[in-house]
């Protein structure tokens, strides 16, 4: 048995060492990380190339408009290609192909990155779902977690830290519905309160009382900021608020407007309703003799600026329940900290 098993184990050993000795094959494909798919996203070739990003983006109906490259990863803004104007902002990460969407359709003035998957920006304040012009926004926008991952499942992917935007008084700003004109509006409004404040000038509304017509006009967009415009004379200093369609008086619907909005929304005897045309009060450290007045369908405000107005900004917020919406205009001074830079 021994005799027959030795042989046998030469020749075991003799095709081992024919092995050993047969050439490796030469690799004719890419690497392996060149050609894994990304698990759970959305590119099938890693690391993520800049022709990848417009194939993927054209199959989701969307035209690049511009690729920003950043230590192997990428800044994409994009949108559809017939609304020209309004764009998206995602960060795509080279490696694995992660993709996190930073900002909702706007209008961008300015975008930079700033750091690993951190965007700053600032947009017009034109809206691109409704014919909507509001304040300018400035913003920081960071996406959270790593290349593979959000940080806790089922969080949301980024976290957006607002600017406020501060402007000149010599920059016309309109706020409010576009459609049809900058004045257009199917919302009429009663000035319920205006006042002088250390820093600016606050303003409160209510439904217009002299029809269930223009009442009820008011309620579909109550909790947005009413419209208005404003505009600078540099020779008087002369800073000018138009509220339009806006009544310092109103009334007539009295309790069957209490009855059409529910009990305790408004007063049954709010109206009829009046705030009075005239001065709003002694002068502050921005204003001087601030009055309003109706002026056709509008309430116009006029104040003389001090040479302390240097910017301002608009502050809104809701009273009542979302039933009184209101905002502030706010003034400040020159600040070098903040000035110089820009």
């Amino acid at each position: 048995m021994r005799q027959k098993a030795f042989p046998a184990l030469l020749l075991a050993l003799a095709l081992c060492g024919c092995a050993a000795q047969t050439p490796v094959e030469t690799q004719t494909t890419p690497p392996a990380e060149e050609t894994t798919p990304a698990a759970g996203y959305d590119f099938t070739v890693l690391p993520v190339q800049e022709e990848s990003i417009y194939t993927l983006y054209g199959w989701e109906g969307y035209e690049v408009r511009k690729l920003t490259p950043y230590e192997g990863d990428w800044l994409v803004e994009y949108g559809y290609e017939n609304d020209s104007n309004f764009s998206l902002l995602d960060w795509v990460f080279g490696q694995t192909g992660r993709r996190v969407q930073l900002t909702a359709m706007s209008q961008f003035a300015s975008y930079e990155i700033t750091g690993p998957g951190q965007v700053h920006y600032t947009v017009t304040g034109q809206s691109a779902i409704t014919p909507w012009n509001g304040l300018p926004e400035e913003a920081t926008v960071r996406v959270l977690g790593d290349e593979n991952s959000k940080l806790v499942p089922g969080w949301i992917d980024v976290e957006t830290s607002y600017e406020p935007v501060w402007l000149d008084p010599a920059q016309p700003l309109f706020i409010g519905a576009t459609e049809e004109g900058p004045v257009y509006s199917q919302r009429y409004e009663q000035l319920y309160d205006a006042r002088i404040d250390a820093d600016g000038l606050s303003f409160s509304f209510i439904p217009n009382g002299d029809s269930m017509e223009k009442f009820q006009s008011f309620f579909p967009a109550a909790t947005s900021t009413p419209g208005f415009s404003t505009t600078y004379d540099p020779d008087s200093r002369t800073f000018t608020i138009r509220l339009y369609n806006t009544c310092l008086e109103s009334g007539g619907v009295g309790t069957e407007a209490a009855e059409w909005t529910g009990e305790g929304v408004y007063p049954e005897d709010l109206y009829p309703y009046s705030f009075p045309a005239g001065s709003l009060g002694r002068d502050s450290h921005f204003l001087k003799e601030v009055t309003i007045r109706e002026d056709g369908e509008d309430v116009v405000v006029s104040a003389l600026l001090t040479d302390r107005a240097y910017r301002f900004t608009v502050e809104t917020s809701n009273l009542g329940g979302d039933n009184i919406p209101s905002f502030r205009i706010v003034f400040r001074e020159y600040n070098w900290e903040m000035d110089e830079e820009a």
